[in-house]
């Protein structure tokens, strides 16, 4: 069951990321993406008791993060531009 629901977060991510040219929705698409990823992993670390899942969960959440700072500074820095 949770294997479908990230699937389908996965492939909702994987369209916006390709249909929607607008920086915002390619953030907010590559977020989802990773997100959906994580889930995966730490599924699969649950499911065959693996730490190994839960530490890539642990590098890609924290890529993330950085993937949303960087986004937020370019977001500001147009504002500042165009303000």
């Amino acid at each position: 069951m949770i294997l479908y629901i990230t699937l389908t977060l996965f492939t909702i991510s994987l369209l916006i990321l390709l249909l929607k040219p607008n920086y915002l929705f390619v953030l907010f698409a590559l977020e989802l993406l990773l997100l959906a990823v994580n889930i995966n992993f730490i599924f699969g670390s649950l499911l065959f008791d693996d730490f190994l899942g839960q530490s890539i969960s642990l590098i890609l959440f924290s890529v993330a993060a950085v993937d949303t700072a960087i986004g937020l500074s370019l977001l500001l820095n147009f504002y500042n531009l165009r303000k």
